[in-house]
C-alpha cells in the first residue's frame, strides 16, 4: 500500500509539473536551457525515465534524449520522436514533446512502458531555437543535410538512429501558411491544419513503403475523428501554377534517412499561423501545441494497436535491404487517372476560402534499377569520401599497398540540376592497379545499400549531386569509384 501511494504521489507531482511554455503562460517559446532543465526534472521523477546527452550543437548546447521505458529487459517496440529541427521557426513540435513526456509518465502509458521504449528528442536544433532562426548556427537547414551529414546536429540524429535502432520514427514540424516571398505575392495563403507523410526513398523495399502508407491512412482517419482536419502531405505550395507533389524522394531529409535504416518513418507537419494575426497566446502557440498533441497521441495509439506486428514487419524490411536489386532514382510525374486535383486556399485580401485546381504530379516513376556490385574501390578524393562513409556508419578499408583489382570502369554524365537524372555513358570490365590508400567497401555489409545510394551518380541521393562532389564527376573522365567484380571479363 505504501508503494502504491508513493507511485500515485509521484504521478500526481509529474502531472502538476508545468512545461516551460506553460510556466510562461504561453507568452513566449521555451529556451534551450529551460528545455534541458525540464527534461532533467522528468528524468529524475520516475524510474521509467532517464536523460541521455547525445552530443552538442555548433555553439555547444546539448542535444538530449529523454528515454522512457524499463531499463531491464529488451523492449518489444522502440519509438523515436524528434522535434524542432527548424529551431525557433517551428517550435511547437518540441514544446508538445515535453508535454507528451509528462503524459507518458503519468497516464495509461506507464504500464505500456514496461515493454515499449519511447525516445523523445524535443530540441533537435537548440542553437536555432535560441538564435531565433530556422537554420543552425552555421546557417544550414538541418533537414536537408542528411546526405553530407556534416553538421553536428545532423550527426547526432544519425547516431541516434544507430544507438537506439528504433522500429518507428516520427519527425515533427510546422509549416507556415503565409509565405511572404512566394505564394503571398499571388494573393493566397495555404489552408490546412495537419499533414502526414512517410519515408518514400526509392531504394526502400516496396513492401515497407506500402505498409507505411497503410498506417498513414489509419492515422489520418484517427486524427480526423478528433475533429482536426488532416491530409496526406503536399510539398510546399509556392505558386498556384506549380504542379502538386508529395514529400521529397531523396535521402537529404531526416524522414528518408531514417527510412533507409529500415525503421517505419513518418513526418508530422501542423499549421504555423501568420505572425501578424491577433491570438490569445504568443503566435497562437497554445493552439499550435494542442494540434501537435492530438496528432502525437493518435500516432502513439496507432503504433500501440499494431505493437505485435510492427517489430516483425521491421525485421523483414531490414532483411530485404540485403536484396541485390537497388532502385536509384525516382521522380514525380503526372497522374494519368487524375491529371488535376483541387486544393483549398485562402485569399489574403478577403479571407475567402477558394478551391484552386493544380496539375497533379503525385505519381512516382522509378528508374535506374541496378544489381548491387560485390564492392567498390575508391581511388580519388579518399579523405573526403572516407569521412563521409564514417559519418554514415559505412565500413571501409584502406589498401596498405598497390593492388591489382578486377573492376567495372564507368563514365557518367550528371545533369546540371541536383534533381535531374544522371546517365551511364560507358562501362567496361578491366583490371586496375589500385594505389595504396584507395578505399575498398564490401557492399554485403548491413549498410551496403546505403553505400550504393550515396556513391552511384545515378542515385538522386548521391553525394555527387551537390558541391563539392558534383565537380568530381566529368563525362570525359573515367569515374574513380569502381565496381569490384570477381574476375575481369572482356570488354
Amino acid at each position: 500500500m505504501a508503494l502504491t501511494l508513493g507511485l500515485a504521489s509521484a504521478g500526481a507531482a509529474r502531472e502538476n509539473l508545468p512545461t516551460p511554455l506553460e510556466a510562461a503562460n504561453f507568452s513566449r517559446i521555451s529556451s534551450s536551457a529551460e528545455i534541458t532543465r525540464y527534461l532533467q526534472q522528468l528524468g529524475a521523477s520516475s524510474a521509467l525515465a532517464h536523460l541521455e546527452v547525445l552530443g552538442f550543437s555548433v555553439q555547444g548546447r546539448p542535444l538530449e534524449a529523454l528515454v522512457l521505458g524499463a531499463r531491464q529487459g529488451a523492449p518489444r517496440l522502440k519509438i523515436l520522436l524528434i522535434g524542432s529541427q527548424h529551431g525557433a521557426a517551428e517550435p511547437a513540435g518540441g514544446e508538445a514533446l515535453l508535454q507528451l513526456g509528462r503524459e507518458l509518465l503519468s497516464g495509461p502509458w506507464q504500464a505500456r512502458l514496461a515493454h515499449t521504449q519511447i525516445i523523445l528528442l524535443p530540441n533537435a536544433n537548440p542553437d536555432g531555437r535560441d538564435l531565433k532562426r530556422r537554420a543552425n548556427a552555421h546557417g544550414i537547414n538541418l533537414n536537408t543535410n542528411f546526405v553530407l551529414a556534416n553538421e553536428p546536429e545532423t550527426l547526432v540524429l544519425k547516431q541516434a538512429l544507430r544507438r537506439y535502432a528504433p522500429d518507428v520514427v516520427l519527425d515533427s514540424h510546422e509549416s507556415a501558411i503565409f509565405k511572404p516571398k512566394t505564394l503571398a505575392r499571388e494573393g493566397y495563403l495555404t489552408d490546412f491544419q495537419a499533414q502526414f507523410e512517410v519515408a518514400n526513398h526509392p531504394a526502400m523495399p516496396a513492401t515497407m513503403q506500402a505498409y507505411q502508407r497503410e498506417l498513414l491512412t489509419q492515422w489520418l482517419a484517427q486524427v480526423r475523428g478528433q475533429q482536426l482536419a488532416a491530409s496526406h502531405y503536399l510539398s510546399e505550395i509556392t505558386s498556384i501554377h506549380q504542379p502538386l507533389t508529395h514529400g521529397g524522394l531523396t535521402m537529404r531529409n531526416f524522414r528518408n534517412a531514417a527510412g533507409m535504416t529500415g525503421a517505419l518513418s513518418f513526418l508530422l507537419e501542423t499549421r504555423l499561423d501568420p505572425p501578424s494575426g491577433s491570438y490569445p497566446t504568443y503566435r497562437n502557440i497554445a493552439a499550435r501545441v494542442a494540434k501537435q498533441m492530438i496528432c502525437l497521441r493518435e500516432f502513439l495509439a496507432l503504433i500501440h494497436a499494431h505493437r505485435a506486428e510492427i517489430p516483425r514487419r521491421v525485421a523483414a524490411h531490414r532483411a530485404a535491404f540485403q536484396n541485390a536489386r537497388v532502385v536509384l532514382f525516382a521522380r514525380y510525374v503526372v497522374a494519368p487517372e487524375h491529371p488535376q486535383t483541387s486544393v483549398p486556399l485562402r485569399r489574403i485580401d478577403t479571407g475567402e476560402r477558394v478551391v484552386v485546381a493544380f496539375s497533379d504530379h503525385r505519381q512516382i516513376a522509378l528508374a535506374d534499377t541496378i544489381t548491387r556490385p560485390r564492392g567498390y574501390v575508391v581511388t580519388a578524393h579518399t579523405r573526403e569520401l572516407g569521412e563521409l562513409l564514417g559519418r554514415h556508419g559505412i565500413e571501409y578499408a584502406a589498401l596498405g599497398a598497390r593492388r591489382a583489382l578486377a573492376v567495372v570502369a564507368s563514365h557518367f554524365e550528371v545533369a546540371p540540376a541536383a534533381s535531374g537524372r544522371a546517365r551511364l555513358t560507358r562501362a567496361r570490365a578491366k583490371t586496375i592497379s589500385a594505389p595504396s590508400g584507395a578505399l575498398t567497401i564490401d557492399l554485403s555489409q548491413a549498410n551496403g545499400r546505403l553505400a550504393v545510394v550515396l556513391l552511384d551518380p545515378r542515385s538522386a541521393s548521391s553525394v555527387f549531386r551537390t558541391p563539392p562532389g558534383a565537380d568530381w564527376v566529368r563525362p570525359e573522365q573515367e569515374f574513380f569509384v569502381y565496381a569490384m567484380v570477381d574476375h575481369a571479363a572482356k570488354s
